[in-house]
């Protein structure tokens, strides 16, 4: 009886083990980051060489706040490029490319995000509105907006707030193309948002 049990046994454990070797094999993911914007050589943007900024992670609703690449083939459907990632959350991809051109072209003392624990003088926060590829005239665009106030660090008073939007066309279909369009769309928003930031913090 025993032997007998113990047969039927591991007949039931070869026969999962064969079913297991025949389930799907999940497709690896690709991680991709944002292209760093060219290295400035001095600071592009000046007059703040005393003061600290922190830039928060900026809010977004639940499809863009993921780490899947956007995408918007046609009207209001909403897809991802399948196999490709962000290597993080994609408002975290945006803001940490922020920061980061933040340090390469400014003379700001110190720039940091909301986990720093920084005594900002400055603090911008913001909605992250778009983050995606849409296709206009059939043709892959990548879109970003962001929607942002600047703030003191001290008050919590709004200093001035303002929208902004880019776009930039794919120059291609395949992913790495799409990656490259988000890079360019990355360098004109910052440097746009950080023109803005020395013009309303300087007044």
């Amino acid at each position: 009886m025993i032997r007998q049990s113990r047969r039927i046994l591991l007949s039931a454990l070869v026969l999962l083990l064969g079913a297991c070797s025949i389930l799907p094999k999940s497709n690896p993911l690709t991680v991709y980051q944002l292209p760093a914007a060219h290295e400035a050589t001095a600071p592009v943007f000046s007059g703040l060489s005393t003061r600290s900024l922190i830039v928060f992670t900026p809010y977004a609703n639940s499809f863009l706040d993921a780490d899947r690449i956007t995408v918007i083939p046609s009207g209001n459907r909403l897809s991802v490029y399948e196999g490709s990632r962000w290597g993080d959350q994609a408002p975290v991809v945006f803001r940490s490319r922020l920061v980061q051109d933040f340090r390469k072209t400014t003379d700001l003392k110190a720039v940091g995000n909301e986990r720093e624990n920084l005594l900002a003088d400055y603090q911008l926060r913001g909605d992250l509105t778009a983050f995606q590829v849409e296709y206009r005239n059939e043709q892959p665009t990548a879109v970003i907006a962001f929607d942002v106030s600047l703030t003191d660090g001290q008050s919590g008073r709004v200093i001035a707030s303002h929208h902004f939007s880019v776009t930039e066309v794919v120059d291609g279909s395949q992913v790495p193309e799409v990656v490259q369009a988000f890079g360019r769309a990355s360098t004109r928003i910052n440097h746009d948002i950080i023109q803005w930031v020395y013009q309303v913090a300087g007044k």
